[in-house]
């Protein structure tokens, strides 16, 4: 059972993706995942709190909340659902446990 919740939690948070979204367009939505990819190359991720004209507030996995100014931010994206990844991530394994057992019959001729 736990070993089904694991392969449930992992199929679904592996069927996200992020998308690049402006600066000025990014609005503090309650649950809103985002990422932030500064100049540097450093990559923060967490909740969007607020947003003003110099700085963006998230908050963590771990519950601080980070200010990172507007000026050091290299791109925004925010989180969203894949039904691409999922579609591929549901089918692949069927479509694989059945060229199995056709390869297998065609194998032994049963």
């Amino acid at each position: 059972m736990a070993l089904g919740l694991i392969f449930f939690s992992f199929l679904f948070q592996s069927c996200s993706s992020y998308k690049s979204i402006d600066y000025d367009s990014a609005m503090a939505d309650k649950y809103q995942k985002i990422r932030v990819v500064m100049i540097d190359g450093a990559k923060y991720n967490g909740t969007l709190v607020k947003k003003d004209e110099q700085n963006l507030y998230i908050s963590t996995w771990d519950g601080k909340t980070l200010k990172i100014a507007e000026k050091g931010i290299y791109e925004v994206k925010i989180k969203q659902f894949s039904y691409l990844k999922t579609g591929v991530l549901i089918s692949l394994p069927i479509i694989g446990f059945y060229t199995f057992i056709l390869f297998i019959e065609f194998l032994f001729g049963a």
